[in-house]
């Protein structure tokens, strides 16, 4: 399952077509991702599982969790209960927590689910990173990208020392722990890797590599996430093993594959793809296929 917790919507828009877009956006029973935080700002409690909206994104062969541009209107709801549950707050705890009940509700039915958040430190992201077991950064060959290590990592300590100040408190106060969908509630949260992005690149020896510039940033990362992040760093990982790997520029195939609401390796001749193309998008699967195993590697030696 993909569930697309960014206001800004563009993993649905990427991965329906336009009449299957036009059937969420217009469906007022609400099939997006705002019906499993609605109930809980209305006092109803979480959502029902059988309730739990998912539309099935044939191009990519997953279910997806609608984004909604509404969903940005839960930022001070959220961060408003945010500051109760630090205290230990029945109420606030809960309203944290409800990304954490919905995941426990549905992992028997899927291997794997993946959000698809914001670049923001806000509290929509910080709901749905607490429920996590890992994250995955994304990373710019930029100066910005280093720079935004040092907070994403001041955030996230944050979020946890204040997280489990208030479910000690609960605890103390109660008698017992907190427990949601069964389970007593508990955050692990583990940097699973980093993707980064080569904007600019040329061949070296039969070798991409990007250009200095953006060579001398890269180098930066590791020592960057071993100094940020060391303490969520997977045991047993390595930093080299963090790098999951690098995505080149692909130029025209990119639309292409927004255009046909399908992955780039599944592009036929009827999506446009000609020539060249279709080594390109042979190259495309090779590094997806690398990231994957790099991925699941990491995630098996957690286990």
């Amino acid at each position: 399952m993909v569930v697309d917790a960014d206001p800004q919507c563009n993993a649905s828009l990427y991965m329906l077509n336009d009449n299957e877009w036009a059937d969420v956006l217009y469906d007022y029973d609400n099939t997006s991702i705002y019906k499993i935080f609605e109930p809980v700002q209305d006092g109803e409690g979480y959502i029902r599982k059988e309730d739990i909206p998912h539309y099935p994104s044939n191009g990519f062969g997953v279910d997806l969790i609608v984004g909604d541009t509404k969903l940005s209107l839960m930022e001070d709801f959220l961060s408003g209960d945010w500051m109760s549950g630090k205290t230990g707050d029945s109420r606030g705890l809960r309203t944290t927590f409800l990304v954490y009940d919905f995941l426990h509700k549905i992992q028997d039915k899927y291997d794997f689910v993946f959000f698809d958040i914001g670049p923001s430190l806000g509290a929509i992201n910080r709901v749905v990173l607490l429920a996590c077991d890992f994250f995955i950064l994304p990373m710019s060959s930029d100066i910005f990208s280093i720079q935004a290590l040092s907070n994403i990592s001041t955030a996230l300590k944050t979020w946890g020392s204040g997280i489990n100040r208030g479910l000690q408190e609960y605890c103390e106060r109660e008698g017992y722990p907190l427990r949601l969908s069964g389970t007593e509630v508990s955050t692990n949260l583990k940097l699973l890797g980093y993707i980064y992005q080569q904007y600019t690149a040329k061949s070296v020896g039969g070798v991409t590599r990007p250009v200095i510039a953006y060579e001398r940033i890269l180098q930066e990362v590791p020592s960057t996430i071993e100094r940020e992040l060391s303490n969520m760093v997977i045991p047993n990982i390595s930093i080299d093993d963090l790098c999951l790997g690098s995505i080149p520029n692909f130029n025209s195939l990119i639309p292409m594959s927004q255009t046909a609401n399908k992955p780039v390796f599944l592009l036929t001749s009827s999506d446009g793809i000609v020539g060249a193309h279709f080594s390109k998008v042979r190259e495309y699967e090779n590094v997806m296929e690398n990231i994957v195993s790099n991925l699941l590697h990491n995630i098996e030696r957690y286990d």
